[in-house]
């Protein structure tokens, strides 16, 4: 009986597998014909846009420190109503609390990134400097060191994408670099914020994202001193200094205006592989994106396409 299982199994096994054969040779065939030599070069290129995407996406997300998602607003507004009721802090730790808070209610921010640790450039930014709002509108830029820049801008339910030679050159080399470069022509890649390919670039304009990361970064910094008031980017700052608890022995300073509410100007890690300083101005000022002209921009949805076809 066994024997007579056995083999009932293995006849069963060689008709999937010849299924299985059968079938995928017939895609690859049906794939290979009928396709012109322009057409396989613009998929290719297609094809180098998609990772390319994914990893300055991937970057712009680090640079952002996306900590998975973010609010509805609710506990921004909680944080609101207790700022305006609360008395400005003298001692370290409040007093941060407090920048930090009021940092949280701002429906708009500028973000300035620049980072020196370790390892910077190349697979992570070197640098950036990003405006965005409640509403999911930004504008701001991406900077790889010397590997190039990219610039990144949302209005409304639109995205774009536009990357410098150098960044081209360093993220796609070879054949299908240079063919993706000339298919883009120094425009700007656009479609919508639902788009599969750039949804992911859209969440980086997701200001309530940064403002959980920053809720992240109060749990796992402790602030202890206080320095004397200095001028720092034409304001007067108080450095409130501490430690990160993680156990790496990093540095960290948070620089909040000498007077009057709370507000965090700047933000340095630093010690081990780590240099990172975060500026922050222009809380609660509109941001201002301007949409490029449509003779410089290219639909994401015809980066696949034969070249010549738009």
């Amino acid at each position: 009986m066994k024997t007579q299982q056995k083999k009932a199994r293995g006849k069963a096994q060689k008709k999937t597998g010849a299924k299985t054969r059968g079938k995928a040779q017939g895609k690859t065939q049906g794939k290979g014909q009928g396709k012109a030599p322009g057409a396989e070069k613009a998929g290719k290129a297609g094809q180098a846009w998609v990772v390319v995407l994914a990893v300055v996406t991937a970057a712009l997300l680090a640079a952002t420190a996306r900590s998975g998602g973010g609010g509805d607003g609710t506990e921004g507004d909680r944080d609101a109503k207790a700022a305006a009721s609360t008395p400005r802090a003298t001692a370290p730790g409040a007093l941060a609390a407090q920048a930090r808070r009021n940092l949280l209610t701002a429906p708009s921010l500028h973000v300035t990134v620049t980072d020196r640790s370790e390892g910077a450039g190349r697979s992570a930014p070197s640098a950036m400097d990003l405006s965005l709002d409640r509403e999911g509108d930004c504008s701001g830029t991406v900077t790889f060191g010397a590997r190039g820049s990219a610039s990144v801008l949302r209005r409304d339910d639109r995205v774009w994408l536009r990357m410098d030679a150098a960044l081209w050159r360093a993220r796609v080399p070879g054949a299908a670099g240079r063919a993706l470069a000339e298919r883009i022509d120094g425009r700007y890649v656009t479609g919508p914020a639902s788009d599969p390919t750039l949804k992911d670039l859209a969440s980086v304009c997701d200001l309530d994202a940064l403002h959980a990361q920053l809720r992240a970064d109060a749990r796992d910094e402790t602030i202890t001193e206080r320095g004397g008031t200095r001028t720092l980017h034409g304001v007067r700052v108080v450095p409130l200094t501490g430690t990160s608890t993680d156990g790496s022995g990093t540095h960290v300073t948070l620089y909040v205006t000498a007077s009057g509410t709370p507000r965090l100007i700047e933000h340095t890690r630093t010690g081990g592989r780590t240099d990172l300083t975060t500026r922050y101005a222009d809380q609660g000022a509109p941001v201002q994106v301007t949409q490029p002209q449509a003779s410089d921009t290219v639909e994401v949805s015809r980066l696949g396409k034969a070249k010549g076809q738009g």
